[in-house]
């Protein structure tokens, strides 16, 4: 809960000290201002790049969007009334994967000073008080094609109406790395003066329930390292004596001069679900099913195998039962 409240307060401070600025279409740093009806999320894998988020409004908004993360912030600069209504639809289209996280903050007293629509130099605050408490809420949501969303907002009723405040969108995706090629190269090549052995990687975007915390890949274990080349490619030392040469992955099990496939691994744990509704998740969305004792689930054509268990952690000195999971590639 402290690290919600913490984004909550920054969240706010965002919002108020914006409101107080000069230019209300001053970008924030790290973003640059867009005006259009359509949120997106492009990714790319090592291959190709898809888009894997695209939600249309009913009409045009002013967005700030990262310009390195890609994730949407937003000020009090549009009219509140017309973007609190889409983002009610917003939240009404993905609201059978979404997990709800709402806390009270009285710091907002009974009201918030809210925009009509800002012009030039001039934010047009008004004045809005609230029916009751106001919330900041963090909604967590899973797309089916297995990126995750957390939306952040503030929210109150007013004239029994409900108004949706919206301050920060954020994209999250959780890979598998499957490595594709293996290029041995000499010593004094061009990343390092040792031999070494360059990889190519590209991603399996893999599915996980809407609220996870601390999630880890094999992949980032990068002890044999000589230099970070990124997502998609790894350099490491290199104690064999195998000659410089390029081979790809094995296509048949008699096939010479190639290696076999590589995957790396996922752990973490989930939030708000039981074993239960875990498996329930993945049956409905990802052809979830037991090949004997074994839940697999499936991706891109590829198998993986699900390992869960139920357990206890620490959180602000209390004690929560999560989930902790395996992903793994699933070999019969």
């Amino acid at each position: 809960m402290k690290k919600v409240f913490i984004l909550s307060v920054l969240l706010t401070s965002i919002f108020f000290l914006t409101s107080c600025s000069q230019n209300p279409f001053r970008a924030l740093p790290d973003t640059e201002i867009e005006y259009n009806d359509v949120l997106t999320f492009d990714y790319f894998n090592g291959k190709i790049t898809k888009e894997l988020f695209h939600y249309q409004f009913s009409q045009d908004y002013y967005f700030f969007k990262g310009t390195i993360d890609h994730n949407y912030r937003f000020t009090s600069i549009n009219n509140y009334l017309e973007i609190s209504n889409d983002f009610i639809a917003f939240l009404d289209t993905y609201d059978d994967m979404i997990i709800y996280d709402k806390f009270f903050n009285e710091s907002y007293g009974d009201s918030l000073r809210l925009s009509l629509g800002a012009t030039d130099g001039n934010y047009n605050l008004e004045t809005i008080s609230s029916d009751g408490d106001i919330y900041d809420v963090d909604a967590y949501m899973t797309l089916e094609n297995g990126m995750r969303m957390i939306f952040s907002y503030t929210e109150f009723y007013h004239n029994n109406q409900l108004i949706i405040v919206p301050y920060y969108l954020s994209f999250i995706t959780y890979e598998i790395h499957e490595a594709s090629l293996k290029e041995y190269l000499p010593s004094s090549n061009d990343y390092s003066d040792k031999k070494a052995i360059l990889t190519k990687y590209h991603t399996i975007l893999i599915p996980l329930p809407p609220k996870v915390g601390k999630v880890e890949s094999t992949f980032n274990d990068k002890t044999n390292d000589l230099k970070d080349l990124g997502n998609f490619l790894r350099l490491e030392e290199d104690f064999s004596n195998t000659p410089s040469k390029v081979i790809e992955v094995c296509s048949t099990s008699n096939q010479e001069d190639c290696f076999n496939p590589e995957f790396s691994t996922l752990n973490g744990i989930i939030y708000d679900y039981s074993i239960l509704e875990i498996i329930t998740f993945y049956e409905t969305y990802y052809h979830g099913s037991y090949q004997g004792d074994n839940f697999t689930f499936m991706v891109d054509d590829f198998t993986f195998l699900l390992t869960l268990e139920q357990t206890n952690i620490i959180k602000d000195d209390d004690e929560i039962p999560v989930i902790s999971f395996i992903i793994t590639i699933y070999q019969d």
